[in-house]
This record gives structure tokens, sequence and C-alpha cells, in this order.
């Protein structure tokens, strides 16, 4: 961003600023802020009535102009506010100066006293200070840190260090006052309407921030169900090879990691090569295709199901990112969270709060708190952490002494705790989903598979000195996990509420 660092300002390097007659000459009749970035006077002059001038300090609507909107007198003011009240109430406005381009004074006489109020319109920094006629500090509205400014009470003033440069869609002229009131109008009008247009794109630009990152999310998870239909389609392949094994017994023997046999099912009896698992027997094998078909079988319609739910809400969001882009105000806006399709489900009341501005898109600093929670077979709590902090706040916090902990062998990842409050032994089918998802959640994901070790909490120590989540285990033992084990995987769906 374009800065230059201006002079110092003298008392005779001010100029005067040209305003609306309203202005100079008129009384203080009272000090408001309405906010924490504003504050208004109210003047009266005579001949020309009342008055209210906003002084802004916002980052892209700092300006010192009239405002015909009403500012409301809270009943505990700030304290900015209540020294302006004290100093200033009752003072006659004597002049509206320009100590540089960005730089707006405004001079305003007691019957023993004058004050100097400073306008800093300087983007992300912009500040207003009141002075005394010395140009001491009196006090500041904000205090930004500024290793190259102390602004500290009774220093001599000395102008911000870096003035930053305005984007040219604003001329700088209309960050001062009108010089009429018809053109004040005007010109609030203007402001209006640009501060509307960041009003809209402030919900637009999150609700849009989420629409993608949901998207995505449902691209990821229709890549994974239509894996499970692939995986779920074949089904019949291995009951047909269990069968050909029946069939051809005679020629297994153990060590063997596939067979080649002749399909007798279907004419001209095609060779047909079946894998085997060298480390089992015959019948081992036999019964391992016949399980594999069960479970491919069971999975099946659940998979269509899902696919079916995931393509409704790609369909739903795609429909709501169209509509989205062809709003342009805030009611527009009001009126889609009102509508938002059923198929969005639980997606849906996020998104709504973004499109009525009460929350923004989160951010993976905004991920939420807390372990996921999922539900074994057993119907035992099983809790993942997703960061390092939350894998030590979860193991070192949450967890119980007798709870299980598990985590991949020799790999980042997820610490998993499966709660145990009877303290009792971790039945084998707990034990698997829970290993399965310490390996789902590792780095050893992509490997197809992994071993993972499990003790209970009680054998977990922390690392002395290292980061977060960083441990060391004792009494424990490990458990190979096949990540593409299709039954293992259905914990997933199952939330723990």
């Amino acid at each position: 961003m374009p800065t230059r660092t201006p002079p110092e300002p003298s008392p005779d390097a001010a100029a005067p600023l040209p305003a609306d007659p309203a202005l100079i000459g008129a009384r203080v009749q009272a000090v408001q802020q309405p906010d924490a970035r504003s504050v208004v006077l109210e003047t009266h002059r005579p001949g020309h009535g009342a008055a209210r001038w906003r002084l802004s300090v916002d980052a892209e609507g700092a300006r010192l102009g009239r405002t015909f909107r009403k500012a409301t007198r809270g009943s505990r003011p700030p304290l900015f506010c209540q020294w302006l009240r004290t100093r200033l109430e009752g003072g006659r406005i004597e002049g509206l100066a320009l100590l540089q381009p960005q730089l707006l004074e405004l001079t305003i006489a007691q019957p023993e006293v004058r004050y100097r109020l400073v306008l800093e319109l300087n983007r992300r920094d912009s500040n207003l200070l009141l002075l005394d006629a010395e140009g001491r500090l009196l006090i500041a509205l904000r205090h930004p840190s500024l290793p190259e400014r102390k602004l500290s009470p009774g220093e001599p003033y000395r102008p911000p260090p870096r003035l930053h440069a305005w984007p040219r869609g604003v001329p700088l002229a209309e960050r001062y006052p009108a010089p009429d009131e018809a053109a004040a109008r005007a010109l609030e009008h203007r402001w209006d309407a640009r501060e509307q247009a960041a009003g809209l794109e402030a919900r637009l630009g999150p609700a849009r921030q989420h629409l993608r990152r949901e998207r995505k999310r449902l691209q990821r998870r229709l890549a994974h169900v239509e894996a499970d239909a692939a995986a779920a389609a074949e089904a019949e392949r291995w009951r047909r090879w269990g069968e050909l094994l029946q069939v051809h017994r005679g020629l297994l023997r153990a060590g063997l990691a596939s067979v080649e046999v002749p399909n007798v099912f279907e004419p001209g009896q095609p060779p047909v090569t079946i894998p085997l698992d060298a480390q089992a027997d015959p019948g081992a094998n036999i019964a391992r295709c016949f399980r594999q078909y069960r479970k491919r079988r069971a999975a099946g319609p659940h998979v269509e199901q899902r696919i079916a739910a995931t393509r409704a809400e790609a369909e739903a969001l795609a429909a709501v990112e169209e509509r989205l882009e062809s709003l342009d105000t805030p009611a527009g806006l009001e009126a889609l969270a009102a509508d938002l399709p059923a198929a969005l489900g639980s997606g849906a009341a996020p998104l709504a709060a973004l499109l009525r501005g009460e929350a923004r898109a989160a951010s993976p600093a905004d991920a939420p708190r807390g372990p996921m929670r999922r539900l074994s077979a057993d119907g035992l709590a099983i809790l993942v952490g997703r960061s390092a902090r939350e894998n030590d706040r979860l193991t070192f916090r949450l967890a119980q002494g007798r709870d299980w902990w598990l985590h991949a062998q020799g790999l980042p990842g997820s610490h998993v705790v499966v709660l145990n409050p009877a303290d009792a032994a971790l039945p084998p089918r707990t034990l698997r989903e829970a290993a399965w998802l310490a390996a789902y959640y590792s780095q050893g994901r992509a490997s197809g598979r992994v071993e993972v070790d499990y003790t209970q909490r009680k054998h977990v120590r922390r690392v002395k000195g290292g980061e977060p989540g960083q441990v060391t285990f004792t009494q424990n033992r490990s458990v190979l996990i096949d990540l593409g084990d299709a039954e293992l995987r259905q914990v997933l769906e199952r939330l723990d509420a």
C-alpha cells in the first residue's frame, strides 16, 4: 500500500477549509458517541438552525460530514465521549482547517480556553484526538500500537508517521464537510449506498466461502461413497470366488498369494485368478470370500441411500449458489435465509446465519471446539482429536485413566479415546472401529493398512518439553487395520449425540 510521511504541522501551516455555514460559528449543544468508531457533535447556529456532524474513524468510511440521522444519547457514555462533553459542550466552533490533506482540525472555543479536535483520515489507523490550545494531547479515541508515535497525555501532538493512501474510488474531498445542506444530503446518500454495498458484501463473501467449502466437502463425500458402492458391486464376485474355492479346494495350500482355477460355472470354463491370504489355511480363505460377500451385499442399500442423499444435497447447494449470485439487497439475503432447501439438512442453519449477518464463515482457526464424537457398534463413545492441541486436551484433560487410548503406530495423527466408565475390557468390535478411526485420521490413510497401538490412558505420558500432542506410552498392544473394510467404516456414520 503506498504511503507518505507528512511533515510536522505547525499552527501557521493550517489552511482554512470551506465548509457548510451551519458549522463555523455554531455552538456545540451535545456530544454523542453512537459506536466505537464515531462521534457526533450536535450544534446550533442562529440563522442556520440545528445540525449534526459525524466524525468517523472507520477503516473505509473515515470522514467529517453533516449527518441527518439522530444519535441516541446513551446512559453510560464511553470515557472519550465524557471528556468531549465536559470540554466541548457549550463551546463555539471557530474554524475548520487542514493540517495536511488527510488531517482535519476543528477549533472549539470556550470562554477562557480553546480546544483542537484533530481527525486523522488514515484508513485502518484513522483516529480522533482532543488537544489543548498549545497542541498537547488530552485524549485519543483510539490507541493503535505504533512504536514511532506514543499517544501519551500531555505530549505535543505529532502527526501519524505514515499516511495510508485512500483508494481512487472515493475522492478525498468527499471525506470533508460539504459546502451546504443540499450537497451534504447528497453526500450522505452516497455514503449510505457505499455502506449498504459494503454490508452486503460482508454477508455475501462469507456465504460464498461457506458454499465453496461445502461443495468441496460433498465432492469428497461422494467420491468416498461411490468407492464404497464400487466395492459393494463386487459382492457377487466374492461369492463366486468362494464357490470356486470350494470346488477346487484340493488346489489350495498354505503360502499361496493367489490361485488360478477353471470357472466351472461358465461355458468353456475360462481360468480365474483368485487372491488368497498366504497366511491362512484353505478353509479360512474360503470363509474370507463368503464373509466379504455378506459384508458388501449388506452395505449395498445403505451406500445407495448415501449416494442419493449426497447428490440431492449437492444439487440443493448448487441452486442456492445460483440464487445467491442474483441477489443485490439485504432483503434478498434475508429471504434466501428463510427459504433454504430442506435437502441442505443441518448445513442450512450456519448458512442462514451467514446470510443474515449473524455469523462469519468458518476458517481452520474457527473449527468446532472439542473432539469429534462417534458411537461404536457396542454403544461406547469414541472421541477423536482433530489438532495437536485438541489431541493434548483430549488425552490429558478429558480422558480418564481407565479409558482406552489409541494412535496410529509411528505416524502423526489423531489421538482416539474410547470412554470406559465401567472400567471393562475393550470389546473386539469397538477396538477395531476405534483403531480404524485412528488409522483413518493419520498420515497413513493412503497406505491401505495401518498398525494401531492401544493402551489405557493411565499409561500415556507427555513428552517432557515436547510439542502439544507428543506422548510416550507403555503396556500397549497393537492391531492391524484394513482401511478398505467397509463394515468398520460405518463407524463414521454413527454420531454420538
